[in-house]
Parts: C-alpha cells; structure tokens; sequence
C-alpha cells in the first residue's frame, strides 16, 4: 500500500476558483467565445431596444434574480434568433435556472452551426451531464477537449478547465469542473467545487495526478506505468480563513488514491461521497497559508 502523503499545496488554492454561476455569466457578459472566436463574425449589434433588454436581463442576474433574466433573455432571442451570443446566452441563462430541456433547444442547433464554439460544447457537455446522458456528455466533452488541441482562439488556447454540471446536494451544490489541460502543479484532472446554499464555497474536492505519487506507483504497478499510466488521488482544500495575524489559511486532506484514471462517472460519485460527509480522510493538514493571488 502506498503511504499517504500531504503535497504542499503551493500554487493551489481557493482563491482563483470563482463559483460557477459567476464564471458562466461572465464569460459570455464579457465577450464570450461566441462573440469573440476567431471562426465566426461578429453578430451584428442590438438596437437600441434589444440593448436596454439586455441590460435589465444583465441587471436581474447580478441582482441573484436569473429566473427574471432568462424571460427577458427569451423575449431577446425572440428578437434576434440568428445571433448565436444572444442564444448562447440565453442557453446558459436557462441552464443557471434548471431549464435543462430549453438549453437543449437552444443549443443544439448551434452547435450544428457552429460546431467549433467552444462555449457552445461546454454548455451542450452540460447540459447532457445535467441530464443524465453520459454517452453523449463523454462525447462532447472529447469534442471540447479535440477542439482546445487545435483551436487558434487566444483566449481559449489559455483556458484550462469547464464546468460541467451542478450537482445538488442536502445542503448546497457541487460544481464539477472538467479540466482542458490538468492543471496547477499537482496536475488536477477534475475539480468538485461545494457551495452552501448561498454559493458560499464549503471546500474543494480534485481528481489530482501529482509527479511525486508517481514514483512508488511505477515500482509498484510497472506493467501499468509502462502504458503511461498514472496514479491519481482525492484530495479536499477547505474554505480559507484569516488567523489572528490577517494570513489566510485552509485545510487539506487526503481522500484515497486510484490506480489509473478513473471515469467521470467514478470521480463524481467519490466526489459526492466526500460532499456528503461519507468518507473519512487518509491524512489531514492544517493551518496551510493561502498563496497570494498576485
């Protein structure tokens, strides 16, 4: 068995994970993939009429109303059914609220129109996973991971994981991400970010591979290592909190280890395991400092 072991966490914490719902409206508010590929013209721009609904739809989702803001996102898509940011956005407005099967609608024929949209295939991805539909999120997952290899979108070449699904829970949500590239130092593969009820995040749970496990897995598992294998953990960094001298500080446990990577469907179901409070860590680390974001 392998000894269990602590990383220092370093470069990974808390403090560049933004909420799900924060990240999805922003990422289409502020010139989303749609709008910005590289593949695509620009639609052309709203009048003056479409952009004061736009606003106020805006305004509603800051406002935490995103029921109000995908009314007056459907009477905009309404307006301009041929403008693929409107209806990406309305697509994501929909799946904030739960409207999974109008999403589906909406985004369907966009992505056959569009289908090297990055932002249209992770929101399809969700809106499969959100549904139940694994043999078609797993699919376009792939579509989103082939497209991040080969695309020439700037922005999206830097981009390095999606959300996707909500998943919810006794008390609050589990935000799954899937990675584009593993990434921080530990090589997170899939990240479950947990929220109270008002998105207040809890703690956060990743699928990890890191450099240093695998050396006792390759004396272990040789046959398994020579495949190019890996040896992936669980791990959970908690919400951080100030300590009396103002540093931010968060608590990190290990969960378990697996021996290759584990599907999707496996990941998510540890994660859930540990959101719901049933599974007991291997070794836990206190009082470990929050690096500065700068």
């Amino acid at each position: 068995m392998t000894q269990a072991r602590l990383p220092n966490i370093g470069d990974f914490s808390d403090y560049f994970l933004e909420s799900a719902m924060r990240r999805a409206w922003l990422a289409f508010l502020l010139c989303s993939f749609i709008l910005c590929s590289a593949q695509q013209p620009a639609p052309l721009p709203l009048t003056v009429e479409q952009q004061t609904l736009f606003d106020a739809a805006k305004k509603d989702f800051s406002e935490h109303h995103p029921e109000l803001a995908l009314e007056k996102m459907k009477q905009l898509h309404i307006m301009v059914p041929e403008n693929s940011t409107i209806t990406g956005g309305t697509a994501e407005t929909a799946l904030t609220v739960g409207d999974d099967a109008y999403a589906l609608s909406l985004l369907t024929p966009l992505v056959a129109a569009h289908p090297d949209d990055p932002l249209a295939l992770e929101l399809l991805a969700r809106v499969y996973a959100q549904g139940g539909d694994a043999t078609r999120r797993d699919k376009t997952i792939a579509a989103v991971l082939d497209l991040h290899q080969k695309t020439t979108d700037e922005r999206f070449q830097r981009a390095d994981r999606f959300l996707v699904e909500r998943v919810k829970l006794a008390n609050g949500y589990l935000d799954i991400y899937y990675a584009l590239v593993p990434f921080s130092g530990y090589h997170i593969y899939m990240l479950g970010r947990q929220v109270d009820a008002n998105n207040a995040l809890i703690r956060q749970i990743t699928l990890e591979s890191n450099d240093m496990d695998q050396i006792a897995f390759a004396k272990e598992q040789p046959v398994m290592a020579s495949k190019g294998m890996r040896r992936f953990s669980m791990d959970t960094y908690s919400a951080s909190k100030a300590g009396p001298n103002g540093t931010a500080t968060q608590t990190q446990a290990l969960m378990g280890f697996m021996d290759g990577q584990p599907s999707y469907d496996d990941a998510k179901a540890r994660m859930l395991k540990v959101a719901n409070g049933d599974a007991l860590p291997l070794a836990v680390r206190t009082g470990v400092p929050v690096p500065s974001p700068h």
